[in-house]
């Protein structure tokens, strides 16, 4: 598992930690459900950060691209996203302050965001999956489009199940170890599977 945290990680594991410890979400529900979900020109349209320097190649063509486009592929938004995910979290961070989580690591909350944001991202590019689908759902269609065994759907589907642990609080597995274990083995075979962002 890499070391390295992506802003995204980092912002979308601090909400995560935020509705693990019971906070109401309300002031940032938008953002949150854009960035969740993969639509990067939602959400930067919701923050409006400055957008990074990027050349583009589109259709045979290379050019400038210096707009926030609707049909941008998820790195190209990803990238274009990274100011406005800093300062969604510095917002974020501004108004609910430090939590002390002991069941679950930073390092862990960001390996969650990941491992949604990558199955998303993947799940998007392809077009696997409607606007907004469950992450059910994304899985499902990844396992049917590259035919995975049925074991690795399951690996996949354990890994969402303790992101929904952590969500909802509901108790998917026995302790918070065996989350993380399961965790940890969704995002072995997503490495395998080359299914992660980086």
């Amino acid at each position: 598992m890499k070391n390295e945290i992506l802003i995204i990680e980092a912002a979308v594991g601090y909400m995560l930690k935020v509705i693990k410890s019971g906070k109401i979400i309300s002031k940032f529900k938008t953002e949150f459900s854009a960035i969740r979900h993969g639509n990067y020109f939602e959400f930067i349209s919701l923050i409006k950060g400055p957008l990074p320097f990027m050349v583009t190649y589109r259709n045979g063509d290379v050019y400038v691209d210096d707009k926030n486009n609707q049909d941008d592929f998820d790195f190209a938004g990803l990238l274009k996203a990274g100011a406005s995910l800093k300062i969604f979290y510095e917002n974020c961070i501004d108004f609910y302050g430090e939590i002390i989580d002991t069941d679950i690591s930073d390092f862990t909350y960001c390996k969650l965001a990941y491992f949604e944001i990558s199955l998303r991202m993947h799940s998007n590019n392809k077009n696997l999956v409607a606007n907004g689908a469950t992450l059910e759902k994304v899985i499902d269609a990844i396992v049917l489009h590259y035919s995975f065994s049925k074991n690795e759907g399951q690996t996949l589907h354990s890994g969402r199940k303790f992101l929904n642990m952590v969500k909802h609080y509901r108790s998917q597995f026995k302790t918070w170890e065996d989350g993380k274990q399961a965790l940890k083995n969704a995002l072995s075979l997503m490495v395998k599977k080359n299914l992660t962002i980086i």
